[in-house]
């Protein structure tokens, strides 16, 4: 891409430019600028909030009922609906934590401008960019562009973390955790992918409860061993 003055937008080649960039980076996940029939888009599920309806509740069903068909016995509600929490951070996360990562990149997606589709284990596997739906600007300053990211993330997942509604108990640190926990993971995937050093997986503060599967055990950086690295 040609060079260009800091603060400027940029319009949607350059757009479908760092999606291709970022794609290209993630190890499990596709990036990409078209959309299927199967996309949903991230200002869907907010609408759907804000008009009072829990529109997460049909995935942390059918991710409860593959669970529990999967393993042959009961599953603690509390999987599936931190598995879902985390996911919607995640969609939201890793193409702006990426784009700051990976280039000058500071981008803002609205709701009509993101999207997702499920896998057939129900997480997210392509994140859909719709480049008419998205602000790409450059700024030089990685601490800025990190800064402006978050603010970016947490206009997105806000309203949807505060409306969470599963049938299991789930307390503010619970819920505001994953917030934190799944934009400190995308930023630190990202710059792993930029050649940086990023160092042992930081204690976490949320829990996933994979542990409560059968078979399973607590994750390295699960907050219930304190085994991982403290946050700095």
């Amino acid at each position: 891409m040609d060079e260009v003055d800091a603060g400027t937008r940029l319009g949607e080649d350059a757009v479908r430019h760092v999606v291709g960039v970022v794609d290209r980076a993630l190890p499990f996940t596709t990036l990409t600028c078209a959309p299927s029939t199967a996309t949903v888009w991230c200002g869907d599920v907010v609408a759907h909030v804000r008009a009072g309806s829990d529109p997460l509740a049909p995935w942390r069903a059918a991710l409860l009922a593959q669970l529990e068909q999967r393993h042959g016995e009961r599953v603690k509600g509390h999987v599936p609906a931190a598995f879902v929490l985390q996911w919607w951070c995640e969609v939201v996360a890793t193409p702006i934590a990426y784009a700051a990562a990976l280039g000058p990149w500071v981008l803002v997606p609205s709701g009509a401008g993101l999207g997702f589709e499920l896998a057939a284990g129900l997480n997210p596997h392509r994140i859909v960019v719709e480049p008419a739906g998205v602000e790409l600007a450059v700024e030089p300053e990685p601490g800025r562009r990190l800064e402006r990211g978050h603010t970016a993330y947490l206009g997105l997942v806000t309203e949807v973390v505060a409306a969470y509604a599963p049938d299991v108990r789930m307390g503010s640190r619970q819920r505001w955790g994953v917030v934190t926990d799944m934009w400190d993971t995308a930023v630190r995937r990202a710059r792993g992918a930029a050649g940086e050093s990023v160092g042992p997986e930081p204690t976490r503060v949320s829990c996933c409860f994979i542990y409560a599967l059968p078979g399973m055990r607590e994750c390295a950086a699960c907050p219930r061993n304190g085994r991982g690295r403290g946050r700095n």
